[in-house]
């Protein structure tokens, strides 16, 4: 039996993520990044080098660094015409 692809698939956002983080409120980017914080210490928690982790420092892939670059830039803009 073949099952059909989720409705989700292929599927794209109309508005950038800075405009979708913008248009959330404060407590729920609160609530975002509280989850975020959780998921992370529920990994570490399980991993016996968490310390390490935790300190080690490394250079974005070239990839997430021009997506960062990108955010901060669209940031800046959005901030800009305030």
């Amino acid at each position: 039996m073949h099952t059909p692809p989720p409705p989700w698939l292929g599927r794209t956002v109309d508005v950038s993520d800075t405009e979708r983080y913008a248009a959330i409120t404060p407590s729920e980017r609160l609530e975002c990044f509280v989850e975020v914080c959780e998921l992370a210490r529920a990994i570490l928690e399980d991993r016996p080098d968490a310390r390490e982790m935790l300190a080690r420092t490394e250079p974005m892939p070239p990839a997430a660094e021009r997506a960062w670059l990108r955010l901060v830039a669209e940031a800046q803009r959005a901030q800009d015409a305030r």
